[in-house]
């Protein structure tokens, strides 16, 4: 990859990871508690509930990992015979995006449904992410790479690290404002970042 296609890479994803801020705090604080994209997280707290025995805790999380999957694996498919495409992939995201807008401005779709779409959103994300040879969604190990590269002096891995993981805080925050002053804009603010993403990588982006 190119200097230049590198730069449009980073660039995007520092977007993608800002966008994936917005739904996991969306969905953290509007969609019944867990995160859209942190599988992790998730995962400890499916168990936690599971060991204390109580289902209303369980759900949640679960409907949250397997929408994720099911993002994953849907994606995955529609573009396995084009494995460097990634600019339909994230128009897809956009559109699911706006219909989880409209969704939720009206309120008349179940609150673990937003989270299955959001969650399944994220993940259709990370599969594009996996083709740009980035994680916009995983970040546990992006801080490890630029604690890494802080160590052994991979200055470019570190910036680039660094970069994402205040995307992620600012995405989140942006999200956190508009909670409190125009909730129905919080799923269109991750499709602006998405479309920046979509400008930034071009008509014919260069996957690694």
């Amino acid at each position: 990859m190119g200097e230049r296609a590198a730069i449009r890479v980073a660039t995007a994803s520092t977007l993608l990871a800002a966008a994936s801020g917005v739904v996991d705090l969306w969905a953290v604080t509007s969609l019944g508690g867990p995160f859209a994209g942190v599988v992790t997280g998730n995962l400890v707290t499916v168990g936690g509930a599971a060991g204390r025995g109580d289902a209303g805790a369980l759900w949640p999380p679960l409907v949250a990992v397997l929408g994720f999957a099911a993002g994953v694996a849907v994606w995955s498919s529609a573009w396995r015979r084009r494995p460097d495409a990634v600019g339909a992939p994230l128009a897809v995201e956009l559109v699911v995006l706006g219909a989880l807008a409209v969704a939720w401005v009206f309120r008349g779709v179940p609150t673990l449904v937003l989270l299955a779409v959001a969650a399944a959103t994220m993940g259709g994300q990370s599969s594009v992410a996996l083709r740009l040879g980035e994680s916009t969604t995983y970040l546990t190990g992006t801080l490890t790479g630029a604690m890494a590269a802080l160590v052994t002096g991979g200055a470019r891995g570190r910036v680039v690290a660094l970069k994402q993981l205040a995307a992620v805080v600012a995405g989140a925050a942006g999200a956190a404002v508009l909670l409190g002053v125009l909730p129905g804009a919080v799923p269109v603010l991750a499709g602006v970042l998405v479309v920046g993403a979509l400008v930034v990588l071009g008509r014919r982006p260069t996957a690694r």
